[in-house]
C-alpha cells in the first residue's frame, strides 16, 4: 500500500476535457454509455410509440410487480388464466415481461375498471 497522499480521481468530464482539450457536454458522454433502448433519441419509444420487435424492452418480476401493484402469486394466478401477460424465456433460468404488453395490460385494466363505475 502506497504510504503517500492519495490523489483524488479525476472524473469522466475532466478526462475528456483534458483528452481533447474542449468541454463535453454530458449528452456526449452518456449517450455511449446507455443502451440502444434508452438513447435520448429513442424517447418516443419510451413513452408507447413502438414501431415494431426492434424496439422490444424487458421488465424483471420485481419491476413487474411495481407497476401492476400485484403479488408473484397473483401475476401467475392471471397468467394460468391467460388474463395477464406471459414472460418471455430469456435463459434456462430467466424470464422477463415485454414492457409493451404490461403497458397495455395496465391500460386495459383501467379502461375496464371506469367503464364498469
Amino acid at each position: 500500500m502506497p504510504s503517500g497522499p492519495m490523489r483524488k480521481s479525476m472524473t469522466s468530464v475532466q478526462l475528456a476535457e483534458k483528452s481533447s482539450g474542449q468541454p463535453v457536454r454530458a449528452q456526449q458522454l452518456f449517450a455511449k454509455k446507455m443502451p440502444h433502448s434508452q438513447k435520448p433519441s429513442d424517447i418516443n419509444h419510451l413513452n408507447g410509440a413502438s414501431d415494431g420487435l426492434d424496439d422490444v424492452s424487458f421488465l424483471r418480476l420485481p419491476e413487474v410487480k411495481a407497476v401492476t401493484g400485484l403479488s408473484k402469486t397473483s401475476i401467475y394466478e392471471l397468467i394460468r388464466g391467460k388474463s395477464f401477460p406471459a414472460p418471455v424465456r430469456l435463459g434456462p433460468r430467466a424470464v422477463a415481461w415485454v414492457k409493451s404488453e404490461i403497458r397495455q395490460w395496465a391500460v386495459e385494466r383501467v379502461h375496464a375498471s371506469r367503464s364498469a363505475a
